[in-house]
């Protein structure tokens, strides 16, 4: 019997990365429908891959935790499982170097990539396009004509079940007033004039935000004059899948629950402020809406925002207005 090549695909970033991988998956499994596909990935992500048809095996790799010893354990686990291909969108020293002590003949990467040398093939990472494009150029690289890049995911009808009831109601919308990032978080008040007028509109109002954004987030409630379900690290990973798939409307800032919504249609408004949607993290959802001010020569101040505004002014957050956000959520709702 033939089988396929046992791939294994690094993608030890952050969640949004790893929801913006999908598609890569996919285009594996259709270029070798019979391979054993796996990815590498840490703890906090794994999760969200769980039911995701087109990967036969998830590694963890806990890098932040572990140390040498656990790069050590897992280039050790990674070569005992014998790939025969290794693609990395990842663009690490450390992907780099779990992808060649993998003993994996093949081993695909950028070109950009730290150590790119340990690839046998480096490929350019297209800065122009979005994101999962530029991730699906390796796929493209190998021979894949796969030409869907919107991500996907998959959750449960009783994972759909508990996150309506979660909600408290069957019509609800879910906003993330949080980003790793603080110029990249649009002001708590800001998310608190959307969140009445939308509950105003008739929707639940569900706050979201992980473990350490509690602040932001109850700031976000308690400047609402409507109710909220602030469920702020109340929820596992895929819990949050669920509340997103389900939800009538996400609100969050350019961080992960955007790339959540466009996994599952769920229809986006995005705001953007240090960064812009050029950099490749636009929204995929089928309707969605970007929320900015356009005009600020200063942006984007950098690749993933920063700690703080390094003009001083935070104008690409305070000067966007809740009428300009109501505005893109009533271009999407109608």
């Amino acid at each position: 019997m033939t089988t396929g090549p046992r791939v294994l695909v690094i993608q030890t970033a952050f969640l949004g990365d790893v929801v913006l991988t999908t598609p890569l998956f996919r285009a594996l499994k259709e270029l070798w429908p019979a391979s054993h596909l796996a990815a590498l990935v840490i703890p906090e992500t794994a999760p969200v891959l769980e039911r995701l048809s087109a990967l036969d095996e998830i590694i963890i790799h806990d890098k932040r935790a572990g140390g040498l010893g656990e790069l050590g354990r897992v280039m050790g686990e990674v070569r005992a499982k014998k790939f025969d291909v290794v693609v990395s969108p990842h663009r690490s020293a450390r992907s780099s170097l779990i992808a060649r002590t993998s003993g994996a003949p093949r081993r695909v990467g950028y070109r950009e990539s730290a150590l790119s040398f340990l690839y046998t093939e480096r490929i350019a990472r297209p800065a122009d396009r979005h994101e999962t494009e530029r991730i699906l150029a390796l796929a493209e690289a190998m021979g894949s004509s796969h030409g869907d890049r919107r991500p996907t995911l998959a959750v449960a009808d009783d994972e759909r079940a508990a996150a309506r009831g979660a909600a408290g109601n069957e019509r609800y919308v879910v906003m993330s007033p949080s980003s790793v990032w603080p110029t990249k978080r649009w002001m708590p008040e800001g998310f608190a004039a959307v969140g009445d007028y939308l509950a105003g509109r008739g929707y639940g109002v569900v706050i979201t935000g992980g473990p350490g954004e509690e602040e932001e987030t109850a700031a976000v409630a308690a400047a609402m004059e409507a109710p909220a379900a602030n469920l702020a690290a109340k929820t596992t990973t895929r819990e949050l899948a669920a509340l997103v798939a389900e939800a009538a409307l996400l609100v969050a800032n350019d961080s992960a629950p955007v790339h959540l919504a466009s996994a599952f249609d769920t229809p986006t408004v995005a705001v953007f402020g240090a960064t812009v949607p050029a950099q490749g993290f636009a929204p995929l959802a089928s309707r969605s809406a970007v929320a900015e001010v356009p005009e600020l020569s200063c942006r984007p101040c950098g690749a993933h925002g920063g700690r703080r505004c390094p003009e001083k002014h935070f104008r690409c957050m305070v000067d966007l207005l809740p009428a300009d956000v109501v505005s893109a959520v009533d271009a999407v709702l109608g």
